[in-house]
């Protein structure tokens, strides 16, 4: 078939290109090889189907997951895209008999629900704790950061989906799930929440569970850090009653200005810092000022650009307070990294269906930050890392009875990606099916 005619205007091959059909089995998802190797090496595959053994259905427990994350991290977001991991090798690459049907996994969220959800929440821990042994053991120092974050919903079959606080789509229903990151970038779980729900709801309890675990794996100091959505008496009583450090951020309520101290000037003329107590803890005031032109009169030309109040238990200064909140906000680009896996595209008319999509969704992330840390070695975000690595181009050939994946030996991504499999391979670790 004469595909594209010649170029004789261009500055090297001019010649005619033919387009032509083949049988050979081409891939653009070399990448997720990597991925395959750790789900095999952490052996999260066995455990689920352990701990679902009572779930039912034609297709295993493992299965469902392991294909719902794949999709994720080949770029798919909903389930009508799981028919793409039938074609292009992604199921030759994995090693799958076939891909399950969109239905069946609609069918497979359902039913299994809160019980699917809490066993991958486990999975997850115990992957977090295997990628810290292999890194060289468990932190010490951890900042534990609680965020939310808004999924909009368009349709009127996604459960849970209710009015509430929605600063992208004011007035649209919407899910308000509440997650917990590391300053390690690991992700610690998920708790599914409907539209109206609170920034804070039931985040005093899932805290104390948080820490508890954190102290059986040996982390010696753990830092907690809350914006101003978590601000209230009783989170301060539950952190000091958890004897955390923990740095959270206050509402600038006009009823609570009057707590504050007085101000005082600091090295940069722009910035006044206050300091008071209450409720037990410290209360550190920063300020920034604009002040007025030269030539002005000192008098009423003093303007406050912007304020913050950190609450805090730690013996700091006030500037030192605001500089260790900032720290906590690279959970931002965390949850971005969720949305960028297509975490939250798809929802279901059940409660439980969604609490599961989105601990699936948690554990791929945690999955590829595992994979990025551990064997490529990078801190770019999963956007890239797919459009770089994960969709590398290969050709599956069986030879001698077994697969062969080939790659393109002049393409940049090629050491790149054969030093994160030799990596991985050499990287000790356990089952996460062992306790």
């Amino acid at each position: 078939m004469k595909g594209m005619d010649r170029r004789p205007h261009v500055q090297g091959e001019a010649a005619a290109i033919d387009i032509e059909t083949t049988d050979e089995v081409l891939t653009d998802a070399a990448g997720l090889s990597v991925l395959r190797v750790l789900w095999d090496k952490l052996g999260v595959g066995e455990y689920l189907d352990r701990e679902l053994a009572d779930a039912g259905g034609r297709y295993r427990p493992s299965l469902h997951a392991e294909q719902w994350i794949m999709l994720l991290a080949y770029g798919g977001g909903c389930m009508d895209h799981l028919p793409l991991l039938e074609s292009r090798g992604v199921r030759r690459l994995l090693g799958w008999e076939r891909v399950v049907h969109p239905t069946s996994f609609g069918r497979f969220v359902r039913r299994l629900g809160l019980e699917g959800a809490k066993v991958c929440d486990e999975a997850l821990r115990k992957v977090v704790r295997e990628g810290w042994k292999a890194a060289g053991g468990a932190p010490r120092v951890v900042q534990l950061t609680l965020d939310s974050t808004v999924n909009v919903r368009y349709g009127v079959k996604q459960a849970g989906a209710e009015v509430g606080y929605n600063p992208k789509k004011n007035g649209r229903p919407s899910h308000h799930p509440l997650l917990a990151y590391f300053d390690t970038g690991d992700c610690l779980g998920v708790r599914w929440r409907p539209g109206k729900a609170h920034t804070a709801a039931g985040a005093e309890e899932w805290l104390e569970e948080l820490v508890k675990w954190l102290r059986e794996q040996g982390v010696r100091r753990i830092v907690v850090r809350l914006d101003k959505g978590f601000f209230r008496t009783k989170m301060i009583e539950k952190l000091q009653e958890l004897e955390v450090d923990f740095v959270l951020k206050m509402s600038e309520l006009k009823t609570l200005q009057g707590f504050k101290g007085p101000f005082e000037k600091t090295p940069d003329p722009e910035v006044e810092v206050s300091r008071a107590e209450r409720w037990g803890v410290r209360m550190l005031g920063v300020r920034w000022m604009k002040r007025g032109a030269d030539g002005e009169l000192p008098l009423g030309n003093v303007e406050v650009r912007y304020q913050a109040t950190m609450v805090t238990n730690l013996d700091i200064d006030p500037l030192t307070a605001w500089e260790l909140y900032n720290r906590g906000t690279l959970v931002e680009q965390r949850i971005e990294e969720l949305a960028q896996l297509g975490v939250g595209r798809t929802a279901v008319d059940d409660l439980g269906g969604n609490h599961l999509l989105w601990s699936l969704g948690v554990l791929a992330y945690q999955l590829l930050h595992c994979a990025r840390t551990l064997a490529i070695r990078t801190h770019e975000q999963v956007k890239t890392i797919r459009l770089l690595l994960l969709r590398a181009p290969g050709k599956l050939v069986r030879h001698a009875g077994r697969l062969r994946l080939k790659l393109t030996r002049h393409d940049p991504m090629t050491k790149r990606l054969l030093h994160a499999l030799q990596r991985l391979r050499l990287t000790a670790t356990r089952p996460v099916t062992a306790m």
